[in-house]
């Protein structure tokens, strides 16, 4: 016998694992209920599915300015279908959003873009996009904690909510004292022949080009910022129109709470394929939380939630057959 390819052999098990998660998904969503919500909702659907595509146009555009020179080799549509097809893997792939930038990172290769430019401009993109999440979710939590529902708000997270805050703040804090902290050019040392060892070496070459990035190109790091804090805050109008389409007077500061929130307990459970039963759980918690305790609201809401994801993941699927590439697999 030959000799076993083992990253063949490893990048088939990510993709069996990929798509067995993408059947459990679709067998544990509700077709019937979606069905029975979407009714209810009728053609208002569009407003929900429109704000995510706002808000994923947004965060392409967030993207694009990242590529530096490279950028004029891609046009905005086949990058925002690049972005939605690797947010759809990373959906899926048990390395969540590392196999899915590296799978974006992969098809721009296709586009006469070099695969360390790329991996590069995910990486700045993945930061300012954490960075300006991070600070939405602490100015959200500010106004929690500043308005008349903040003892309600206490009643259910306690102290935690202060030392989660305070966490992410320091992160966020050492984050930017680090980016902007004099460089010093690093030993250029040969990465190990082990899988570990190359792994580290690249993500090491990583992080020193965002911060190169970062001092050498300062504008366009921020205008990346500020083009992902839109992204965001576009976003949570998703859950904004849920609720007033349910008929609950909410106002837009409580849907970029509930998506800010759900977002970072999300993340808890990044490596759940689509996050199931991760998602229906955080809605139910941060509804309560701000006082929305309908008996089947937060029900309501994760359908309508996993409805849009549906949508986004067939149109994944359907970028993914059209989109121009070179022969790939999925990235681990």
């Amino acid at each position: 016998m030959g000799k076993l390819n083992t990253g063949k052999v490893i990048k088939w098990v990510f993709l069996i694992l990929i798509l067995l998660s993408i059947i459990v998904f679709l067998a544990k969503s509700d077709l019937s209920a979606l069905k029975k919500e979407l009714s209810t909702v009728g053609y208002r659907f569009i407003y929900i599915l429109l704000s995510t595509f706002v808000a994923y146009l947004l965060g392409t555009l967030a993207w694009w300015i990242c590529l530096g020179p490279a950028k004029k080799q891609v046009n905005l549509t086949d990058l925002f279908a690049i972005r939605q097809i690797g947010e759809t893997v990373g959906l899926f792939n048990p390395t969540s959003i590392i196999g899915g930038d590296l799978l974006k990172a992969k098809i721009l290769t296709s586009y006469n873009i070099p695969l360390k430019d790329g991996l590069n401009s995910v990486a700045i993109s993945r930061i300012t996009a954490i960075l300006s999440q991070l600070s939405l979710f602490l100015i959200a939590m500010l106004w929690l904690m500043l308005s008349p529902i903040k003892d309600e708000v206490l009643r259910y997270t306690g102290t935690a909510i202060y030392i989660v805050c305070t966490f992410l703040l320091l992160m966020v804090a050492f984050t930017f004292y680090w980016l902007v902290s004099a460089k010093s050019a690093p030993v250029a040392i040969l990465p190990k022949a082990t899988f570990i060892g190359k792994v580290k070496t690249h993500f090491q070459s990583m992080l020193w080009s965002v911060k190169d990035f970062y001092q050498q190109q300062n504008k366009v790091f921020w205008y990346s910022y500020l083009l992902f804090a839109l992204h965001w805050i576009i976003g949570s109008l998703e859950f904004y129109f849920i609720l007033k389409f349910l008929g609950i007077a909410a106002q837009p500061i409580h849907g970029l709470i509930l998506d800010m929130s759900v977002i970072v307990l999300k993340s808890i459970g990044a490596f759940i394929p689509g996050q199931l039963g991760v998602e229906e759980i955080a809605n139910k918690l941060l509804l309560n939380m701000i006082g929305i305790t309908g008996g089947s609201i937060w029900l309501s809401a994760s359908i309508l939630r996993r409805a849009r994801q549906l949508v986004w993941i067939g149109l994944g699927f359907i970028f993914y057959l059209c989109i121009k590439r070179k022969p790939i697999h999925v990235i681990v």
